[in-house]
This record gives structure tokens, C-alpha cells and sequence, in this order.
């Protein structure tokens, strides 16, 4: 039953929220459905890609691989639900939040399973490249990036973090709840969470709640949140979750591996949030899960 909701979110189109019909994948490595993608650069003059507005450099062909993927999944939902029925009365039961009946029913627990987007999920951290800081490089297709050698000659717009070695993710939230982990090893300096819209991208500021900015710090062992109150760590995480309540008001951080929590922060939201890092050591940031891998000093971002 854990598996299909990770399934289905790795086979969902960004854009219709719905499987994948007839789906591409650009030459970032995001996928659509193709009438999707269509319905969309209509009204653009550039191919750019909905999720990270980098510009399509190959031809829109449908990914027959992922299309077979995701009506084999379509498929085991049609037939999970005929298997239900086998023998019994249908359940009519509908969501109380959402006004459609559930694709999905769990015997042991005896109730649908809503597969709506405003559950509890694990959200795909993508990195936006316009708000990576000069000294950190990115890979073409977005799914990684490193404290470089050299300064980038970046253009300076808006969107840019020109004082501190950050990056945000591309999507932000303005309403329920997200999750994501860190895998972060033995690395030395991090700094992971989330970060408000309108925070202060070129001059200098302290990554803490007044400034827009609510983490987990961690220097040579010693852990930190936004308010610069020290956090009594037990075992040190090789893995660490961060959890958004936005609706709550509540950004959480746990030890992912024995699930005890290391601090949570209460608040009042009321701009747009987008997940934050930023990384002191020559390191490597992969969207895969986040983690940091203390042999090649990478950090690895990754979606379960």
C-alpha cells in the first residue's frame, strides 16, 4: 500500500495532476503529458519546461517506455478496485474533504484511501538555477550541484543569492503539508529548511525566522536552529527529515532514521515557502534524495 502513492507521484503529470497520457520528457529531464505541455507553450513564446523554465533543446516525442509504466499502473488501480468488489458490497464511501469516490480501499484498516494532492506526501525537490549563488554549480539537468573551484558569472536578477552559497527548490508552498529528507552523513557545515519568498537575496542577513529563514544548522558537530538556541542531539542523523505543516504553521526537523525529532519551529506563514540549502564545503547536491555522502563530500537531495 506504501508503495503506490510514491508510484503515483513519479508517474503524475506536473501540470494536469493526473497518470501520465501520451507523456515527454524534455531535455531537463521533466516529464508532461503531451496535450499538457502543448496547452502550455500556447501561451509562451520560448519551449521552456513548466517545472524549471529551463529551455527544450530536443524534440517533444512521446516516452513510449513511461507511457507503457503509467497505463500499467492505471491499470492495477482499475483492477485493485474490481478485486474489492469481488464478493462484496461496494463501498460507498467518499472522501469528506474531496467530493470523488476513492480509487483506493484499505481491508486492514477498513477505509478508502484518499489520493488528493493535499495529503502528506513526499514532495520532489527540484533546484531552481536562478537562485544559486555564483560559487555553486549546477548540472545541466538540474539534478545536482557543487560548491565550484571558481566563480560563475551569473546574471544578477532577482531571483539571485548573491551573499551566501544557497539555493532554493524550484516549487514553493502556500498550503498543506511536505516532506522531504537529507541525507547528510559526516559532512561538516550545512544548513537545510525553508525560505520565504521575499527574503533578502543580496545583502547580508542571519538564516533565522526574522529574516525569513527557518533551519537546521550544523557546524563541526554541533547543531543549531534559526534562533541560535543549541540543539541537544543524542546520535548524530545521518539522515535528517524536514517536515512543512504550512497550514499549522510548523517547520520540523527529525532524525530519519529512528524518527526522534530534533526541533520544531511554531509560526504564522504568509508568503509563499520554498525549501532551502546551503553548503559551506566543496559538495554536491543531488535531487534524488537530499542527502550528504562523507566519502566523495557530496550532498545527495533526493524524493521518496
Amino acid at each position: 500500500m506504501a508503495e503506490k502513492p510514491i508510484l503515483e507521484n513519479f508517474l503524475t503529470c506536473p501540470v494536469c495532476l493526473e497518470t501520465f497520457r501520451d507523456p515527454v520528457s524534455l531535455s531537463c529531464n521533466h516529464s508532461f503529458c503531451l496535450i499538457c505541455l502543448k496547452e502550455f507553450w500556447k501561451e509562451k513564446e520560448n519551449r521552456t519546461c513548466p517545472v524549471c523554465r529551463r529551455k527544450n533543446s530536443k524534440e517533444t516525442t512521446v516516452n513510449f517506455a513511461l507511457k507503457e509504466l503509467a497505463e500499467s499502473f492505471a491499470g492495477s488501480l482499475k483492477v485493485g478496485s474490481s478485486e474489492t468488489e469481488k464478493g462484496e458490497k461496494k463501498v460507498e464511501v467518499v472522501c469528506s474533504k474531496h467530493p470523488e469516490e476513492p480509487k483506493l480501499f484499505c481491508k486492514d484498516e477498513n477505509r478508502a484511501v484518499c489520493l488528493m494532492r493535499d495529503k502528506v506526501h513526499f514532495s520532489p525537490v527540484i533546484l531552481d538555477p536562478n537562485t544559486a549563488h555564483g560559487w555553486l554549480h549546477l548540472s545541466d539537468d538540474l539534478t545536482s550541484v557543487r560548491y565550484g573551484d571558481t566563480y560563475q558569472q551569473v546574471p544578477d536578477n532577482p531571483e539571485r543569492n548573491n551573499h551566501y552559497a544557497s539555493v532554493h527548490g524550484c516549487e514553493g508552498f502556500t498550503s498543506g503539508k511536505h516532506s522531504w529528507d537529507v541525507e547528510v552523513g559526516d559532512h561538516l557545515r550545512w544548513t537545510l529548511g525553508l525560505v520565504k519568498e521575499s527574503v533578502n537575496r543580496k545583502g547580508e542577513l542571519l538564516a533565522s525566522p526574522e529574516y525569513g529563514i527557518w533551519c537546521l544548522k550544523h557546524n563541526s558537530g554541533k547543531y543549531t536552529n534559526g534562533l541560535g538556541q543549541t540543539m541537544k542531539v543524542q546520535t548524530s542523523p545521518q539522515r535528517v527529515r524536514v517536515e512543512l505543516d504550512y497550514n499549522r504553521g510548523q517547520v520540523s526537523f527529525y532524525n530519519a532514521e529512528d524518527k526522534t525529532q530534533i526541533y520544531t519551529h511554531r509560526d504564522t506563514f504568509t508568503e509563499k515557502l520554498y525549501p532551502y540549502f546551503c553548503v559551506s564545503d566543496v559538495s554536491s547536491i543531488y535531487i534524488e534524495k537530499v542527502f550528504i555522502n562523507p566519502i566523495k563530500n557530496k550532498i545527495h537531495v533526493s524524493v521518496q
